[in-house]
Formats: structure tokens, C-alpha cells, sequence
């Protein structure tokens, strides 16, 4: 198709295309303004690979109008998948247009709602980064799994069909469109109404307002009374039906209708319509590929609970973050767990400390003292931690304040999540025979560091959710206690732009193959034909046969990597670091319990909490004795190098002997007359006493062209004059 070839071609394989996007229409007499593309890169190479044959027929086109109106029930408006345009397409016959123009204006509106559809089902419509910058953190949505799902769902002739079986739809994401359609019902009748205010209402007492009640519970939470002798009397059974609405809505579950009840039940039909459908979008930004074991925090809820094969197994309480340290919503995977941690206390808390109290310790890392906790049942971290490194310092973790679990409302955490039951969530992690409750018991007993590696990552899914419901469909609705639905509730019915599409969206770019006949800038050590460059000492022996120590500080004696490095946060802070070190297990962790049975033959791996006494030998300073007798770089240039030179430093890390005068000698060194020099390469990894530079080239003219390098100013280096980096001919 011509036109079609021609509109899109300038948009593949880059977002920066040098024609105009795109757009179609106005298409329908309701169309203010044409329509933009999602994504015009995506749509370009989506036909691009099929070579731009057309996707659409009539019959493809309808079945697309009604998944548009169809959507709804998943929150969505029908206009986010261009409802009326593609009806008033279809009443003109836009697919049988003999117009090229036309005809591509019809298939890029048909295949735009349909990648929008595969988009904002499979990632959501709106970009978090746009409703909860500092709160919420998504993966970008993947190009090619999008052109997948675009040519899978056209391909089949069942195009619904094969979209519901393709796209995400878990349990917790099925249940609350279930209570949606329960609200929406309710709307389509006329909303219901409100329960007036009074006395509260315990069991037996004989009140007017009791028949409201039932029936508000009737219509939202399915609530079937039966048969009522007396309809004004607040009996056991319904008592019991409230309790499980003040359950699911999150306040205390007394089974007495005071005010935060009434108020609860009353609130307005609009309102909680809209709550429901920005936790639908909440929930479709993080369940991409979910697989069938995952563990799920509920920060609004204050829980946190384990699923099995898409079964939810174990279910405990949680404490979550400050509102000021708020616990961020995002998905990573568990990797590992440390029994018996210890917690390096951040120097702004140290500072309340006088001298080192009972349970701690100093230790001394990279020329500093810190003051680290050690393991034990009053440790900050408790027992045991849940590490899934992330770039929000982000854990789960057992706590020596317990009483906190009691109370209903429990953020007290700096962002972290404090778990109730700490061992029975390790077990049930583990998941395996060697890992009972008494042999991880008994790890815990012994009191030293032990980490745990998983053999399969297990999924951590952390929500915000405002409302979510059971597997009837009876929706709980949450306090939004860090105040985030407002700026989403606010967003819902705006329209997803094409700027969405061009952030939001990643795509697979091709890597740039290397030059070979180019040195790559990535390794020091080599030439561009792989021959490597030792470094010399001033008799030209290489370092390695000289016998030299090895430069730089010297590493400590197997400490603890708990131990030895300072956090600038909170146990559970959740603003800290993404490299986390305290976090780092040891090379080769430990998979089974320190009573594991004879039969399960362990290996003999080292870890690095068998022994909390930090024994540390004094650190090297890393800066080897300067060699005497300064370095004439000019002389040098103009005899054609026929020695190694050496650059020198002194204690300091500075070049020995080098003057100003003489870097401006160098510069002009190179002359018709003067040889070129092989490229010089300095490994900043290593601090080795000199560095050699080899002679000249006997035949210059046949060494290969090298770029220009640019200055080169070692970091460890302050104040010199620049080293310049001598080209080959």
C-alpha cells in the first residue's frame, strides 16, 4: 500500500523522524480534533514487518468497536479506544474506500485502538511518572511483546477471543472488576440511599435506620439476610455481615455502625465508582507476566500475603511507612534471606548515641569507624530480613517492637515492611523439607549471620490500593492514607497522548558493532588486535616478574558485609542507596539450614555470619614510594622513544618532576621529523609504581590510524596539568 508505505516509513526505527506525526480525522461530526498516534514508531515498524499490507476487514473492525464499548467494565471510557470514530469509519465503508488516502487514514485509526488496547490493558493507560512521581515505579512497557500482541490478535479469527486469553487478568484484578460491575449496577438503578445519622447501633437494639442498612449491604456486598421476623431489630446476623464490611473497608471490625461506619456506607455511589477504577488502573501498572507464585504487600491494608499456583497460601500482618517515609509501590523479585542480621547504624542517628552501647560494636571500613548492631532478638532488623535489591533500599524485615501489630492503623516504618511473623513467612519462602520450622529455629538460635539464597526468585509485588475485593466481588475500601488517589481520580477520563506513548513505551535498539579496525575505549589493557601492554618498571621488566605488591587499599579479613558498611537511613529506610551493600550476600551463600541432615550433603561454602568478631588487619594506603630522578617527556619525544618511558609519582598520587613548562613542550613535541607514538593506555584500576609507555613503531607508516584520544585526568589525580594522548601514525 503506497500510501500507507510512504505516511509511515520516516517513523521506523527512531523517535526523532524528520516528517510530521501522523494523525487521522476528524473522523466523525463528534471529533473536535484529529486523532494522534500512540506511537507512530511503533505503528511504522508494526507494518513494516508485515510490509505494509493492510490488518483490517469489516468484520476485524467490529469486533474492534465492541471491545471499545466492552471496556467499560474494566474502567476504561470507550473513547480511549476511538469508539466513535471507528462506528462512523464503518457506516461509510471507510475499509472499502478506493481512496489510498482514505484507506490508510481507516487502517491506522483500526491498528492505533488496537495498540492502545494491548497497551493499556497489559500496562496501564496512564504514566505513573505523570500521577505519583516519587511513590509509584513501573518498568516501560516492551515494544516488541505490543507488535506481538497486535499480529497474534489479527491473526486469529476469534480477535476477542484470543485478546482476553493473551492479555494479564489476575485473581485480585478479576475480583475487583467483579465488585465494579456490582457498583455499576447499582448506578444503572439509581444509586441507592443515604442512611441517615443516630446513636450507634449494637446487636438488639430496635432502630428505624436497620432496614437501610441490610439493604446497602444487600446491594454491595451481596448480603442475603433471608427471612426477618423483625426488620427494625440489629440482629446477630447482621452484625456479623457488618463486621465484614468494616473488615474489608479497613476499621475496626466490632460489628457496631457508629460513625466511620456510617460514614463509610454513605459514601457517595460516584465516588466510590471512581475509586474502583483507579485501583483497576493501579493494579494492570505492575501485573504484566505475573507469574503464578508471588508474594503480594497491600500497603493500604496494613498486610501482606504469599500465593501458590494463583492460590493465596498465607496471609499476615504488616507495618508499612510514615506518611513523611512513605513505603513506595513497585515490583521486584525476593532473592535472598539473612537470618540474624545485623544493622549498621546511619551516622544521623549515631549521633544520639554516647559512646557504644551494650550490643554494639565499632568496626573500622575504608578509613572510617561505624557503629554496627549485632545480631540478636533486640536488633533493629529482628531475626531475620527478606532481601529483593532494589533501587529504593526497600525490604522486608522482623522487628523487636511487636506491640505495634495490634493497633489497625500501622505505618511506623521508614519505608520498609515490618512483618508479624517473620520465621513463618522464611519457611513458607523456602518451601522446603530441609527449611522446617525447627531447623530454621535453630539457625536463629545459634545467633550468627546466615544468608539464604532462593533457588527460584520469588515475585514482590508492592501495592497501593485503595479498594480491592474478595473473591465475591465484595469491595473493601482503604483510607488513602499518603493521599495519592486524588491526582489519579483526577486523570482517569484525560485522554493517554501521544507523549505518553513516546515515554512510556521501550524499544529494542540495535547495537552499534564496534569498529575493528577502532581500539575499544572499554579495556585498557589491550590494542586494538588484542596484543596486551604490560606496565613496566624503569628497567622495562614488566611489574607482574618484578615481584611489586599489588597497588591500592587492601582488602579486609572476610568481614561481615552487614558489618562493615555504613547506610545513610533507617533499618528500614526507604530512601537510600540503589547498591545497598549491607545487603550483599557472600559469594557462595548458603542454601540449607546449619542442621540439615547428613543426606542433603552440604557443601563447604563460606559465609560471612558464621563469625561476628570483625578482625581487621591496618589498610594498605595504597599509594606505592615514588622512584627518583624526574622525567624529561620533550627529550624523550624528540629521540623517538627508544627506552620506555616512565611517568612517576609521588606520595601525594602526583607526577613527579613534571613542570608546566614542559607539558607545553610536549604538545608541540611532535613534528615531521619526530616518530609517532602507539597509543598510551593507563589502567585507572590498578595503581601500579610506573607506567610504560612502549618505544615507537620501527615501520610508523604501516601502524594503524587511531583517533585522537582527549585529555585524560586520572579521578585520583587533583590539580595537574592534563596528560595528552599521543596518536599513532
Amino acid at each position: 500500500m503506497a500510501d500507507l508505505r510512504a505516511t509511515l516509513s520516516p517513523f521506523v526505527g527512531t523517535d526523532e523522524p524528520t516528517a510530521a506525526p501522523p494523525v487521522v480525522g476528524p473522523v466523525s461530526a463528534s471529533d473536535a480534533q484529529p486523532i494522534a498516534l500512540y506511537s507512530p514508531r511503533l505503528l511504522a515498524e508494526f507494518y513494516a514487518e508485515r510490509e505494509y499490507r493492510p490488518a483490517w476487514d469489516a468484520q476485524r473492525a467490529r469486533t474492534m468497536l465492541e471491545l471499545a464499548r466492552r471496556a467499560r467494565a474494566d474502567g476504561f471510557l470507550p473513547a480511549d479506544f476511538h469508539a466513535d470514530a471507528i462506528a462512523a469509519l464503518l457506516d461509510r465503508g471507510g475499509l472499502d474506500a478506493a481512496d489510498a488516502a482514505a484507506r490508510t487514514s481507516a487502517e491506522l485509526l483500526l491498528s492505533d485502538a488496537l495498540l492502545r488496547y494491548v497497551h493499556h490493558f497489559r500496562f496501564g493507560k496512564h504514566n505513573p511518572r505523570h500521577v505519583n512521581p516519587e511513590g509509584t515505579f513501573v518498568e516501560p512497557a516492551d515494544a516488541e511483546r505490543l507488535k506481538a500482541d497486535m499480529a497474534q490478535a489479527l491473526a486469529t479469527p476469534g480477535m476477542a477471543e484470543e485478546l482476553a486469553a493473551m492479555l494479564p487478568s489476575p485473581d485480585f484484578y478479576r475480583n475487583l472488576k467483579q465488585g465494579y460491575q456490582r457498583y455499576l449496577a447499582i448506578a444503572d438503578r439509581g444509586g441507592w440511599e443515604d442512611i441517615p445519622g443516630g446513636p450507634n447501633l449494637r446487636v438488639g437494639v430496635k432502630d428505624a435506620r436497620v432496614p437501610l442498612i441490610r439493604e446497602h449491604l444487600a446491594v454491595i456486598d451481596g448480603y442475603e439476610p433471608g427471612f426477618v421476623a423483625a426488620p427494625e431489630i440489629y440482629d446477630e446476623d447482621l452484625a456479623e455481615a457488618v463486621k465484614g464490611f468494616q473488615r474489608r473497608s479497613g476499621l475496626a471490625a466490632d460489628g457496631i455502625v457508629g460513625p466511620n461506619t456510617l460514614r463509610a456506607l454513605n459514601v457517595p455511589l460516584d465516588e466510590r465508582l471512581l475509586t474502583i477504577r483507579a485501583n483497576l488502573e493501579r493494579m494492570r501498572w505492575l501485573y504484566n507476566d505475573l507469574p503464578a507464585d508471588y508474594l503480594l504487600v497491600d500497603i493500604a491494608a496494613f498486610e501482606l500475603y504469599l500465593v501458590r499456583e494463583h492460590e493465596e497460601v498465607w496471609r499476615t500482618r504488616g507495618i508499612i511507612g510514615t506518611v513523611e517515609d512513605q513505603t513506595p509501590m513497585f515490583r521486584d523479585e525476593m532473592e535472598y534471606l539473612v537470618f540474624n542480621p545485623t544493622w549498621t547504624v546511619p551516622k544521623s542517628i549515631e549521633k544520639k548515641f554516647k559512646g557504644v552501647p551494650a550490643g554494639y560494636k565499632r568496626v573500622r571500613s575504608g578509613g572510617q569507624y561505624y557503629l554496627v548492631q549485632e545480631p540478636g532478638p533486640r536488633n533493629a532488623l529482628g531475626r531475620v530480613k527478606f532481601m529483593f535489591p532494589n533501587g529504593h533500599a526497600i525490604y522486608l524485615h522482623d522487628t523487636p517492637s511487636r506491640y505495634l501489630f495490634n493497633r489497625s492503623r500501622r505505618a511506623y516504618s521508614h519505608g520498609c515492611i515490618r512483618v508479624h511473623r517473620p520465621l513463618t513467612l522464611a519457611e513458607q519462602v523456602l518451601n522446603e523439607p530441609a527449611w522446617s520450622e525447627a531447623a530454621i529455629n535453630s539457625v536463629v538460635r545459634r545467633g550468627r549471620t546466615r544468608w539464604v539464597h532462593l533457588d527460584e526468585h520469588l515475585p514482590v509485588l508492592l501495592y497501593y490500593l485503595t479498594a480491592k475485593a474478595d473473591a465475591e466481588g465484595r469491595v473493601g475500601f482503604r483510607r488513602d492514607i499518603y493521599n495519592r488517589d486524588r491526582r489519579l481520580l483526577a486523570m482517569l477520563d484525560e485522554p493517554a497522548d501521544r507523549a505518553d506513548g513516546a515515554e512510556r513505551i521501550a524499544f529494542a535498539e540495535p547495537e552499534i558493532q564496534p569498529d575493528p579496525e577502532a581500539t575499544p575505549d572499554g579495556d585498557p589493557s589491550t590494542e586494538g588486535d588484542g596484543e596486551a601492554i604490560a606496565a613496566t618498571d624503569a628497567t622495562g621488566t614488566p611489574l607482574a616478574e618484578a615481584g611489586e605488591p599489588e597497588a591500592g587499599p587492601q582488602p579486609l579479613d572476610a568481614p561481615s558485609a552487614e558489618a562493615l558498611t555504613a547506610v545513610d537511613s533507617p533499618p528500614d529506610s526507604g530512601a537510600g542507596s540503589a547498591a545497598q551493600p549491607p545487603d550483599q550476600p557472600p559469594d557462595q551463600p548458603s542454601s540449607e539450614p546449619d542442621n540439615a541432615p547428613a543426606t542433603a550433603a552440604e557443601p563447604k561454602r563460606a559465609t560471612a555470619g558464621d563469625d561476628d568478631t570483625q578482625a581487621s588487619r591496618p589498610e594498605s594506603p595504597g599509594v606505592m614510594e615514588p622512584r627518583s630522578g624526574p622525567v624529561d617527556i620533550a627529550n624523550d619525544l624528540a629521540s623517538g622513544l627508544s627506552r620506555p618511558t616512565v611517568l612517576q609519582l609521588d606520595a601525594a598520587g602526583r607526577f613527579r618532576g613534571m613542570a608546566q613548562d614542559q607539558w607545553s613542550l610536549t604538545e608541540g613535541a611532535l613534528s615531521s621529523t619526530a616518530p609517532r607514538l602507539e597509543p598510551v593506555r593507563l589502567d585507572l584500576r590498578v595503581r601500579p609504581p610506573a607506567i610504560g609507555v612502549p618505544p615507537a613503531a620501527a615501520d610508523s607508516h604501516q601502524a594503524r590510524p587511531h583517533p585522537v584520544r582527549p585529555t585524560v585526568r586520572p579521578p585520583r589525580i587533583a590539580e595537574e596539568p592534563p596528560v595528552r594522548m599521543l596518536p599513532a601514525e
